[in-house]
């Protein structure tokens, strides 16, 4: 065969291995690589003849099939020819200058949307997510008593609960004993004396915990127990506000209760231990000390501290808690005869953050949930500018534009929008979470952590550009498989485009995403707004509280500290505009009481369960006026009266108690027992004030004279004719002309300790309905704008149908019927999503059911309206058209 013949099958071999190449490849390439492959046939032909040339066939094949397969696989190769991305780019940002609302509406959409998902995610990240600022963390957990028999699943643990833990060995490393305190605080040298929060531990708190302080030392093993000299650290923020941060504080004494202590330490900024209470919300502390008694050597039965475990590492909770299960049934044993005690460990975290945790993953959903509607709201926006542009692209086509760089240009901007308003997000979030912070409650878990960080701030900005980037996604689709001849068609019927179908899914999706937000919100609202009418069993207005601690090396004996209490009554009732003065142990909704049982030997109501006759009881020393300060009511009998009955231990009970055991007679006169030999005699029946939680009563209430009881820090209650924080300095110094060396603290109205009991719910219900009518807005905005396409595509139509003498309201009742049926359709979807987010927040509603039906009509109601509003201007707008202009118009 001629060396011609062999050249031609040459050319015809390197054609076939050119097909293992993708097309745009071949025709970048094509040409070039087939000369480089003719020049090798050539000179193998040349230089050895048939089998040179069968070698260099082969090796052609081996390195097409290697190389073709991988330029197919890898698409970017596709991008990266198809143009000059800083060209693409520059242009992007042309074309977005030349329309600057419409890119400030975006970014200002963006900007407002994504601050409100960056403000939850930070609280959320912040509270629930993020690990504790402690050595290994997730090893640490609090344990806590079940009291099975009296129904009191969470319970302070004994001084010997802790000693048995921490001898417990196996997988339980260590165990720190906790109790919280307060001490009035008095420095050598003068100031006014102040009550300070203290946290009594055991001397391995920080060993366990993994800190040091910032300055001095921790505690040694030695210092605790009695005839110990007392030690004390203190929290950065005491050693700033109170000690001016003096570095000469460490080694010096300071009193609390008049009891010397050596500062030996100060705790480095920042650094908050809080402890879960029993009850109420965890508290945290300004210093730290130990125990000044041994643990092991308290009332066994007595549960009056917290306990803090180490697990080893690699220590399930499963683990863990069957360990503590077993040194629970130790303890039943030998402590409580076997009756049922357990002890039971929970995540130290998890704790924290359990009575918030409910609530914040609500927050975090309603978040989602808005990010959801705004990038479907802007993925129809851009398709709606896409539609826009339909000329433009087949121009551009037509003069043989690449596709991919048309899609490539149409992504740069989406996520160039996204990305500015990821940045305008973080601006707003940074001080929208500072006035969360501001707004949140007080006993917050981890209040201190939250706030806008660089890693916050990156993924803020990343979400906004990876939500431009997927909202562009479906326009960058359209522009690179739309057909030539399809671009020329839409374009010459003024946006006709085959993607207003998906414009209209989106929109769609929008009004079911806003229909659960919405649902989400008017619950909320509705939870909050009962919440606002609860009736917490007393009388907020017009009664101003505070705490007066009394230190017991000044009043050691029950007489000192009464006769101190009735000093304090009398100076406090000569202020002017006071009516009434009362004092208990704790105030309402604030948590802090003592619990006992009670029983009523001859009561009828009684059904021989012990559980039912025995109740545990809130056990409430109480003195003075206390019932007429807060507005109480009694119901029945009498309140305490200043002058004592002799021989006669008096009581008063709330009505949940005068129910159960009278519940067709009169309590009043009867005997009662308290805590197994406490005989007491009931003179009155008062309404149930809440203690824990503004909208459900809490466990029967027992109160009893403070005479009785000896209680020397009291919080009282005052109610006055003037604004409550008038009287306040005159009300602190009468205290101090009873007695100077008395501190004043928790000063503030009733009505506030009220609202800070509804702070979580206000902040929830504010943020929620901020979102839901956020996710309105924008699904209004995608509704109008495929209401107003469509009234601009079918111009023409509408002309020909009025120049023919159609009826204004028809053509008008057409155009809002489109609107209205995606509204339809939109509703039927979001259905199933109502269902099971109603599901999910019926743990975080008050007083309303996750499918209450006057509020889901109203929701309902109310997006129909604002939907057909939106419809109706663009619409309306078919009323002003006039034939003759609408078939002159291109």
């Amino acid at each position: 065969m001629s060396r011609n013949n062999w050249m031609r099958r040459s050319d015809r071999w390197a054609a076939l291995m050119l097909r293992f190449y993708p097309p745009d490849f071949r025709d970048e390439m094509g040409q070039a690589l087939v000369e480089a492959y003719r020049d090798r046939c050539r000179t193998a032909l040349d230089r050895g003849g048939l089998p040179a040339l069968l070698l260099v066939w082969l090796s052609a094949l081996v390195d097409s099939i290697r190389n073709g397969i991988g330029e197919r696989l890898r698409p970017a190769i596709a991008w990266r020819r198809s143009g000059n991305w800083g060209l693409d780019a520059q242009r992007a940002v042309r074309r977005l200058t030349r329309a600057p609302l419409f890119a400030l509406t975006i970014i200002a959409t963006l900007t407002v949307g994504l601050g409100a998902f960056a403000v939850v995610y930070t609280v959320v990240a912040k509270v629930l997510v993020a690990p504790l600022p402690y050595d290994r963390p997730d090893d640490l957990h609090f344990v806590w008593r079940n009291y099975t028999w009296v129904s009191f699943g969470r319970g302070w643990v004994g001084g010997t609960d802790v000693t048995a833990l921490k001898a417990a060995g196996g997988v339980i490393q260590d165990a720190v004993g906790l109790r919280r305190n307060r001490y009035t605080l008095t420095r050598a040298g003068g100031g006014e004396p102040a009550e300070t929060h203290v946290m009594v531990s055991t001397p391995n708190l920080f060993d366990v915990l993994g800190v040091r302080p910032a300055k001095g030392r921790g505690f040694a093993p030695e210092e605790q127990g009695e005839g110990r000299d007392r030690v004390i650290v203190l929290g950065d923020a005491l050693w700033r506000d109170r000690f001016g941060a003096d570095p000469a504080i460490l080694g010096s004494q300071i009193r609390l209760d008049g009891e010397p202590f050596t500062v030996i330490g100060i705790m480095p900024p920042g650094f908050r231990f809080m402890r879960h209470t029993s009850e109420g919300a965890p508290e945290a502390a300004d210093a730290y000390t130990t125990f000044a008694f041994d643990l092991a050597e308290t009332d066994p039965k007595t549960g009056a501290f917290a306990v803090l475990v180490r697990a080893k590492p690699g220590t399930s909770l499963q683990a863990l808690d069957a360990a503590v299960g077993s040194v629970g049934a130790m303890i039943d044993r030998r402590d409580f005869n076997s009756r049922g005690f357990k002890l039971y460990a929970v995540g130290a975290k998890a704790d924290l953050v359990a009575r918030v945790r409910p609530a914040l993953i609500v927050l975090g959903a309603a978040g989602a949930f808005l990010v959801v509607v705004l990038a479907v709201n802007l993925a129809t926006l851009l398709l709606a500018r896409a539609a826009q542009r339909e000329r433009e692209y087949a121009v551009a086509r037509a003069l043989g534009a690449n596709p991919v760089a048309l899609a490539r240009a149409t992504l740069f901007e989406g996520g160039f929008l996204g990305a500015l308003g990821g940045v305008g997000g973080v601006i707003l979030a940074v001080w929208g979470t500072r006035a969360l912070v501001t707004l949140a409650p007080a006993d917050l878990p981890r209040r201190e952590a939250i706030g806008v960080d660089w890693w916050i701030a990156a993924a803020v900005v990343g979400v906004g550009a990876a939500l431009g980037l997927f909202a562009a996604t479906l326009p960058a689709l359209w522009a690179t498989r739309a057909k030539l001849v399809t671009l020329l068609a839409s374009a010459a019927v003024r946006g006709g485009g085959g993607h207003g179908r998906m414009r209209r899914v989106m929109v769609v999706v929008q009004v079911a995403l806003s229909l659960v937000l919405l649902t989400t919100g008017g619950l909320v609202v509705r939870s909050f707004e009962r919440l606002l009418q609860a009736d917490p069993g007393f009388d907020s207005r017009s009664t101003l509280t505070l705490r007066v601690p009394v230190p017991d090396h000044r009043y050691p004996t029950l007489e000192a500290a009464t006769a101190l209490h009735e000093r304090l009554e009398r100076a406090i009732a000569e202020v002017p505009g006071v009516t009434a003065v009362g004092a208990a142990s704790a105030l309402p909704l604030t948590a802090g009481v003592d619990q006992a049982s009670a029983r009523f030997p001859a009561a009828p109501g009684n059904n021989g369960d012990p559980e039912h006759d025995s109740p545990l009881v809130d056990y409430i020393p109480a003195r003075g006026r206390y019932f007429a300060a807060l507005g109480i009511h009694v119901l029945a009998g009498r309140a305490f009266e200043p002058t004592r009955h002799p021989g006669v231990r008096e009581a008063m009970i709330d009505r949940t108690l005068a129910a159960q055991f009278f519940p067709a007679g009169s309590p009043i006169g009867a005997t009662l027992i308290a805590n197994a030999s406490d005989t007491l005699r009931v003179v009155g029946v008062v309404e149930h004030a809440r203690q824990y939680d503004l909208h459900k009563d809490g466990r029967p209430q027992l109160y009893i004279r403070n005479e009785d009881n000896g209680y020397g820090s009291l919080s009282f209650a005052i109610r006055t004719e003037r604004a409550p924080l008038d009287i306040a300095t005159e009300v602190a110094a009468a205290v101090r002309r009873a007695d100077p060396e008395l501190a004043v603290s928790d000063v503030r109205p009733m009505e506030q300790i009220v609202n800070d009991s509804r702070r979580q719910q206000r902040l929830s219900a504010v943020l929620i309905t901020g979102f839901s009518i956020g996710a309105l807005m924008l699904a209004a905005m995608g509704l109008f704008g495929i209401v107003a396409g469509s009234v601009n595509r079918r111009r023409h139509e509408i002309a020909v149908r009025l120049a023919l003498g159609a009826d204004h309201g028809k053509v008008l009742r057409l155009v809002v019927r489109e609107g209205g049926t995606l509204v339809v359709l939109g509703m039927l979807v979001g259905i199933p999503g109502v269902y099971f987010m109603g599901r999910a927040i019926a743990g975080v509603l008050v007083g309303v059911s996750p499918f209450d039906a006057p509020t889901l009509a109203a929701v309902a109601a109310g997006l129909v309206l604002v939907a057909l509003v939106a419809c109706y201007i663009p619409a309306r707008r078919v009323t002003g058209i006039a034939p003759a202009q609408a078939f002159r118009d291109p």
